[in-house]
């Protein structure tokens, strides 16, 4: 298939590729929003569709995930004991880190789910989770969707190529500072991780007795 073949597939099937995008923002945060933000600016896609897509779904995605943390976090320790030092994890990193974490953690790969299930599972309050976070998933929009259509822009001066070779790259500079400081963050918060695990422990033996 050619891009023109493509673009005129993508044209046809319009609705569904919204529909895909806002799923693929519920579920993840990789790069997919950059193309379609490079789409947008030959008009092939409508570009405030796609913000709203993206931003709606990526939204979505983490008051869902914090639900699902806040309501299920006993029996997720209970049933998913592999998984239950991971939300611990998480629990901590945002009880202590809150105020640059929320706003930041879409740009690091493998920290979505991970995070806002730690933020339903910790103490903190949604109120207080709603700002940081929106503040985060517009700032994450802007970026994917902005940077493809700025790629757009640029016209014959750029290979429609560099789209995906940026999107890659900023992927994996998500993947390399997740990796260098992936391993010290753990170290710090390690020791709350554990107390939040100890003191899940107290609350499932004080329900049961």
């Amino acid at each position: 298939m050619t891009a023109d073949e493509l673009l005129a597939l993508v044209g046809r099937y319009d609705a569904w590729v919204y529909a895909l995008l806002m799923a693929y923002s519920l579920a993840k945060t990789g790069p997919l929003p950059m193309v379609a933000g490079f789409l947008s600016y030959g008009g092939t896609l409508n570009v405030a569709l796609v913000v709203a897509v993206v931003l709606g779904g990526t939204l979505i995605g983490s008051h869902l995930r914090f639900a699902i943390g806040r309501c299920g976090a006993p029996w997720l320790f209970d049933r998913l004991p592999r998984f239950a030092p991971w939300l611990a994890l998480g629990a901590a990193a945002v009880e202590r880190y809150q105020w640059w974490l929320l706003p930041a953690y879409r740009f690091a790969k493998g920290t979505f789910t991970l995070v806002t299930l730690g933020a339903g599972a910790s103490a903190l309050p949604w109120k207080r989770f709603l700002l940081p976070d929106a503040f985060g998933a517009m700032a994450w929009t802007a970026a994917w969707v902005g940077g493809g259509f700025l790629i757009g822009s640029m016209g014959e001066l750029v290979d429609p190529r560099w789209a995906a070779y940026i999107g890659l790259s900023l992927l994996g500079a998500g993947i390399v500072a997740t990796a260098v400081f992936g391993r010290r963050l753990r170290r710090v918060l390690l020791p709350h991780a554990n107390s939040a695990l100890a003191q899940a422990s107290r609350r499932r033996r004080a329900a049961a007795a």
